[in-house]
């Protein structure tokens, strides 16, 4: 709360914030526009409005399936006289590996060489398309190793990445590794 600024939490029952955060299926509105934006007041009600929205899928969901499902709940509770149109972006499957095979073991001892810390095992990035095509292409499992802190402000405006995260990138990167090869 006190990085977000928010004044309390919720979500679904039976998780803690931090799984909902990291490892529960999430929808998102992340884009809204409607009607008059200028400065000051207008009393016009907009004849249309348009919301982005994105998905997080987990183990065991497809991407299309949960687009079908938002579609039909959305025409379902749709108010009469109201029109809805709907295009789909690009997706991805989910992404998941374990962080306690060999590879995600070395990961962290390298991870506590670099960083002299105790390692923080988190889910988040599990919907990068990519990674799943190198298991499901290549046979290779990905090791995602965030760098970037709260401050970095990820995908956001003002999105940085400091230089000092760099170069820790590249000794954990030399560690991980050196890791791996023994």
């Amino acid at each position: 709360m006190k990085e977000t600024g928010a004044p309390a939490l919720f979500g679904e029952a039976g998780f803690s914030t931090l799984e909902r955060l990291w490892a529960r299926p999430t929808a998102e509105i992340n884009g809204l526009g409607a009607g008059y934006q200028g400065p000051g007041t207008k009393t016009v009600i907009p004849r249309e409005a348009m919301a982005k929205l994105t998905f997080r899928t987990v183990p065991n969901q497809k991407a299309e399936e949960i687009i079908a499902l938002a579609q039909k709940h959305l025409r379902k509770h749709l108010p009469p006289g109201v029109n809805l149109e709907m295009h789909a972006g690009h997706n991805g499957p989910w992404y998941l590996t374990d962080p306690h095979s060999k590879f995600g073991e070395a990961a962290q001892r390298a991870l506590h060489k670099t960083f002299n810390a105790k390692v923080a095992l988190i889910r988040e990035g599990g919907s990068i398309p990519i990674v799943s095509e190198f298991r499901a292409v290549l046979g290779a499992e990905t090791l995602l190793l965030g760098l970037a802190l709260p401050n970095c402000r990820a995908h956001s405006p003002n999105e940085n990445f400091p230089l000092e995260n760099l170069d820790a990138g590249i000794r954990m990167n030399k560690a991980v590794l050196q890791e791996l090869a023994e």
